[in-house]
């Protein structure tokens, strides 16, 4: 394993436990039993050691990335091709068990004789040693996807899925806002391992939630209840306190809070029920969706309006689509019943004695760790640090969001993606016009400034939260230069001619950090805040 070998000593940051009192004293304003902050601190201390058993690795990060080349070697031997990975392994909220998405970008009209030649290649590949491909198989669904297994790993390759790449850039960008040592991605992989392991409702192929969809849940969580999280275990704790206790029958979840269904395709969301501000409004979900625009396939157009299914989650970066789908009706008693028992049970836990609190948690996520915590690991072939010897892999969550997004432009200077967007810029659903400017005959075209990225990043403005002054909102076009206007995806003159800049910049959570430390320490910090980033 080499300098992979090395070991880290496991030790709860101080970041983890820094906001208990505030998250018992909400729990108390919201009628839950009173959990003292001692407690909490063992509790987040011991969730800290069982995330780093089951968190990605240096050395599982490479394993992949190394079955990733081999796929991208492979395919990129033909001409015109483009080779993208997305979903959690970029992201680096994977689980041990977790599979690898790719993408295929391909010239106009060249997917459907490409899957076959992919196929081919890929099945020709078994039975070769080093990277051990097995069980090749085509599915022609919806969206066609070739499914295989690299390593005892498994692959899934789609083609042209611009919607994968743009919730990658999304919440890369958005767990670098949040900040605190990433407590967002920690909590989706902490969470994911609960939903996976433990209560069995993960897999969006088994009718049960996408990861996305997953991820979209911990994100408002986070978002609304920011200022009284102390780490990855309190997050667990409000997500299944809260949805355990949704009212998913007549509300749906959307990014800037509950929508009653009733007012659907209206996205008029209700005042958040704990009266703090949200750290990502609606100015800034708004900027996400013009930064990143996914075509609209044409099998996609005949309901544009949210679909009103048993579970409801609003897509921020697609008002129509709703995540929840995945959940069927046979299912959704299920979900509800594990989000319920998930909160008893997790509150017994946090409610016992200080000097049981540690064992009973390991308990808790038994599965997980007697899936993961004895020295092995689906995902790596050598053997592995287990759990419970007080050390841990070498580990970091940073993501390359520079890159994920020089990627994205990449994808948007793409034939196959200027088509697909010229064909659904005219399609927006009923209700959701207020999103944006329309001109013209229909053509969807946003309200953009003439900013580079990163002044677009850093500049200021008014609203209610620090997230109003970040969401660039230019695009590259075919030679390369920033366009205040989706039409430069056509071709058509720029605004502005300048070099294109196709990452964001380096300090791109100043304001929202800025914010967070106003929100929590009160007006003395804020202003200490206000001094230094002057004097800088």
């Amino acid at each position: 394993m080499g300098d992979n070998q090395k070991r880290l000593s496991v030790s709860s940051s101080s970041s983890h436990l820094s906001c208990s009192p505030s998250l018992t004293t909400a729990q108390a304003e919201g009628g839950s039993p009173m959990i003292a902050e001692e407690s909490w601190m063992i509790a987040e201390e011991r969730a800290h050691e069982i995330l780093s058993i089951i968190q990605p690795f240096y050395v599982s990060d490479r394993n992949r990335n190394e079955i990733i080349d081999y796929v991208r070697a492979l395919i990129k031997s033909h001409d015109g091709i483009e080779v993208f990975s997305f979903g959690s392994v970029p992201l680096k909220t994977y689980l041990p068990d977790g599979d690898i998405d790719m993408t295929v970008i391909t010239k106009q009209d060249m997917e459907d004789k490409f899957f076959e030649k992919m196929y081919n290649t890929l099945k020709s590949e078994e039975g070769k040693p080093e990277f051990d491909v097995t069980d090749v198989k085509f599915i022609p669904a919806q969206v066609k996807v070739i499914k295989c297994n690299i390593r005892n790993i498994a692959v899934d390759i789609s083609f042209n899925q611009m919607a994968g790449l743009c919730a990658l850039c999304f919440l890369e960008q958005v767990d670098q806002l949040f900040g605190r040592d990433h407590l967002f991605k920690r909590s989706i992989i902490l969470i994911k391992a609960w939903c996976y392991y433990e209560s069995r409702i993960l897999g969006a192929n088994m009718g049960l939630f996408s990861t996305y969809a997953l991820s979209i849940l911990v994100l408002y969580i986070i978002n609304l209840f920011h200022s009284s999280l102390s780490g990855p275990l309190s997050v667990l704790y409000k997500f299944l306190d809260y949805y355990g206790s949704f009212d998913w029958s007549n509300y749906c979840i959307s990014l800037s809070g509950p929508v009653p269904i009733s007012r659907l395709p209206e996205l008029m969301a209700a005042s958040p029920e704990n009266r703090q501000e949200l750290l990502l409004d609606q100015k800034f979900v708004r900027d996400c969706v013009k930064l990143y625009p996914a075509p609209t396939k044409s099998v996609e157009t005949n309901g544009l309006e949210f679909p009103i299914k048993q579970l409801n989650i609003v897509d921020p970066l697609k008002y129509s689509n709703n995540l929840g789908k995945s959940v069927t009706i046979g299912n959704v008693k299920r979900v509800k019943h594990a989000f319920t028992l998930g909160a008893r049970k997790l509150r017994d836990v946090l409610s016992l004695p200080c000097e049981t609190i540690g064992w009973r948690l390991e308990k808790y996520f038994g599965n997980a760790l007697e899936r993961n915590g004895k020295g092995q690991r689906q995902d790596v072939k050598d053997p592995v640090t287990a759990f419970g010897t007080g050390r841990s892999e070498l580990s970091d969550l940073s993501g390359d969001f520079e890159g994920y997004y020089g990627r994205l432009v990449s994808y948007q200077n793409n034939e196959f993606y200027r088509r697909a967007m010229n064909a659904s810029t005219s399609m927006q659903p009923n209700g959701f016009q207020n999103m944006g400017k329309r001109r013209g005959t229909g053509t969807y075209i946003p309200d953009m400034s003439q900013q580079l990225y990163h002044a677009r990043f850093r500049g200021s403005g008014a609203g209610n939260s620090a997230a109003h002054h970040i969401g660039a909102s230019s695009s590259c076009n075919l030679s390369g230069e920033v366009s205040t206007s989706s039409a430069s995806i056509k071709g058509e003159e720029c605004v502005n001619s300048e070099p294109c800049q196709s990452s964001p910049p380096e300090n791109i959570g100043d304001s929202i950090s800025s914010r967070t430390l106003e929100m929590e320490n009160g007006k003395e910090e804020e202003s200490k805040t206000s001094q230094k980033l002057k004097s800088s």
